[in-house]
């Protein structure tokens, strides 16, 4: 079953992708398959064992299902200064 969801894109993931955000339909079951798909798409550099998962506005394990209209938010380490 297709799902609609919402993917935001921050930091090195927001440069890599060149987006901020986008929908997207998705068939994928998990949010780390989902991780692994767009590092495909979009070449991410990052492995998966270094992003948080954020969905709607809560950390998430990555072997948790997708469900539709969820918003989802890939959170690579962020340095500060």
């Amino acid at each position: 079953m297709k799902k609609s969801v919402t993917l935001r894109y921050f930091a090195s993931l927001a440069e890599q992708t060149q987006l901020t955000h986008e929908q997207l339909e998705t068939e994928l079951l998990t949010y780390g398959e989902l991780y692994h798909w767009l590092a495909h798409r979009y070449q991410f550099t990052l492995p998966l064992s270094q992003i948080r998962v954020a969905v709607n506005d809560e950390f998430t394990p990555m072997d948790y299902p997708i469900q539709p209209q969820d918003r989802i938010v890939f959170i690579p380490p962020v340095s500060g200064g």
